[in-house]
């Protein structure tokens, strides 16, 4: 949790630094015209914001708020004022830089700032350096002075050292030499970016070798099938298990510097670009202006993804201490990795899904382009949709109690309504099935009212096998028993079979014979295998000791000549022929 809001904190602070930025940026969604625009400050009664040359913040400048804009009248709002200030300081670094070239003289410090007190307010003019008069670059206003907590003469003097040196700077900035140092500047940097995509690209590509590695390797582990037979004691299947989890961290952690790399090449360019840009007087303003959106957007998905794949990390941890908790039988361990693998793909989606609404929620926020009306608008929709997202709620609820009750997890066998098959894929919303033919089935959790779980802790071979009614009872229970109690001790099946005569006995008696039970206890999911194999064998334990099966009986009656001969079969049935058998 710390971590967390330590990340939602500094993707905070990146976005209000860029907040001068995305000042010029209109709101797409238009807004209420009540609010201030992006980059202007209301406190109380004033509005202030920023005035800046070639993207250099000055100072802040204040004016009273207009909570109209749209009929502002006679009015002026702070950013207009704003950016007539910085059109003034433009045209005068423009008006110097053309009085320079045509004197051939190159000297900015001729450019100076004067103080003069027109109507009993401070005017500040830019004079000298070849300007034919002065040119009126600000008025510091009472509101300037009550905003900044000191004297209008005082203000005066403070923001007359800071033009006089950022006007100096921005004609120096444009001189030939200058142009020179910053294009030097801009290859070194284009060449540190391009050197930087090498290095990164090469460990990008050896990182993806050491992946595709761990992916076969552990396919090669989920594929390797422990020997029916074998006596593997539960400390090695402790170990095994153990180190498919920890296999599975490390592809993580591969992937995840894989991703940083990845990040890596593209911030490095994006930081280049930037860069360059801010290093030319004329583009500094793109630098601020154009990349403040693509960079804020870029870093809350760094972040989000970082703080996705941390929090899968996290998770695969706390597996992984589940996993080591408790010692077991094999039963236990299988069953524990099965809901383990479960509870971790249901947690991941709910917290991808949780991180990236707040990440979403952040940026609107930063950008400011949520304003009251797309709010109460959002309001409305989530009203007007909230009845509909009941059955949303229903299996939000029900998918949650199935992974605390463990009714069944990803790789169980199961049976609810009409459907049958083997569980693919289980979250809080929605559990798909396998069918036997390969249909995926998807269900919602709140239409799961039954399941029937083939595959929990054990499962059962039920095998009904009929014989002719002539049939020895005892013989043939004794072959069935001896049949399972042998393949229970074949080492190929050993392992397989819980218990092999768990029930024996004659189920019914009918026109076609007995019908003989047994059951089989299995483990999980081999009762049809153990099932396909018995009555192989059975097949030919009956022909050695010369069982039949059972078949239908026909009854034949001798009527007088002329009357019809019925043959009765055991379906009821009845087949009329013409003739007549005569009596001996």
């Amino acid at each position: 949790m710390q971590l967390l809001l330590a990340l939602l904190g500094l993707l905070l602070t990146l976005g209000w630094g860029l907040s001068p930025a995305v000042a010029q940026i209109s709101n797409p969604f238009g807004g209420n015209s009540t609010l201030p625009p992006a980059g202007v400050e209301r406190i109380g009664l004033l509005e202030t914001t920023v005035v800046a040359l070639d993207g250099t913040p000055l100072f802040d400048i204040a004016s009273p708020a207009v909570f109209n804009r749209n009929e502002a009248g006679a009015e002026v709002p702070v950013e207009v004022r704003a950016r007539q200030i910085e059109t003034n300081l433009n045209q005068v670094v423009n008006r110097t830089l053309e009085m320079m070239y045509d004197d051939n003289a190159v000297d900015s410090s001729a450019i100076d700032v004067s103080i003069e007190t027109i109507s009993g307010q401070p005017v500040l003019f830019a004079n000298g350096a070849g300007l034919i008069e002065p040119r009126v670059l600000l008025t510091i206003t009472d509101t300037d002075a009550q905003y900044n907590g000191v004297s209008q003469l005082d203000l005066a003097e403070r923001w007359q050292a800071v033009l006089r040196a950022s006007l100096r700077q921005a004609v120096d900035s444009r001189l030939p030499e200058a142009r020179r140092r910053q294009i030097r500047r801009t290859l070194w940097i284009l060449l540190a970016s391009l050197l930087l995509t090498l290095v990164l690209t090469a460990i990008w590509r050896v990182l993806g070798r050491r992946k595709s590695e761990l992916e076969q390797k552990q396919t090669a582990q989920n594929n390797l099938p422990i020997s029916p037979g074998a006596d593997v004691p539960e400390q090695q299947l402790l170990q095994v298990f153990s180190y498919q989890l920890t296999l599975a961290q490390r592809l993580q952690v591969v992937a995840f510097l894989r991703w940083l790399m990845f990040w890596g090449i593209a911030f490095v360019w994006v930081t280049g670009i930037a860069s360059g840009l801010y290093i030319f007087p004329q583009t500094r303003s793109y630098a601020f202006g154009l990349f403040s959106i693509p960079v804020l957007l870029l870093l809350t998905w760094f972040f989000t993804g970082l703080l996705n794949r941390l929090a899968n990390l996290a998770i695969e941890r706390v597996a992984q201490a589940w996993s080591k908790n408790e010692l077991g039988d094999l039963d236990d361990i299988q069953r524990k990795s099965m809901r383990i693998s479960t509870i971790i793909g249901a947690l991941k989606g709910l917290k991808t899904a949780v991180i990236y609404a707040l990440a979403t929620l952040l940026v609107l926020q930063t950008l400011r382009i949520a304003p009251a009306s797309l709010l109460a608008f959002g309001a409305i929709s989530a009203l007007a949709i909230s009845f509909a997202a009941q059955n949303l709620v229903k299996d939000l609820v029900n998918g949650f109690l199935i992974l605390l009750e463990d009714q069944y997890a990803i790789g169980d066998l199961v049976t609810t309504g009409t459907t049958t098959g083997i569980v693919e894929n289980l979250n809080l919303r929605i559990t798909q099935i396998r069918g036997e033919d390969g249909r995926l089935v998807t269900l919602p959790n709140s239409l799961i009212a039954q399941v029937e779980n083939l595959s929990r802790s054990w499962s059962r071979a039920n095998i009904l096998i009929d014989v002719a009614y002539g049939t020895n009872v005892d013989e043939a229970l004794w072959v069935l028993h001896e049949t399972a109690q042998i393949m229970a001790s074949d080492p190929e099946w050993r392992y397989a079979i819980l218990n092999p005569v768990e029930m024996l006995g004659v189920e019914s008696m009918t026109h076609a014979g007995l019908t003989l039970l047994i059951w089989i206890r299995t483990r999980p999911l081999k009762q049809f295998l153990v099932a396909r194999e018995f009555r192989r064998r059975l097949r030919i334990a009956f022909d050695k000791a010369g069982i039949a099966i059972g078949v239908p009986q026909q009854a034949f009656t001798e009527l007088p000549n002329g009357a019809e001969h019925h043959n009765h079969n055991g379906d009821g049935a009845h087949t009329a022929k013409s003739g007549a058998i005569e009596p001996r």
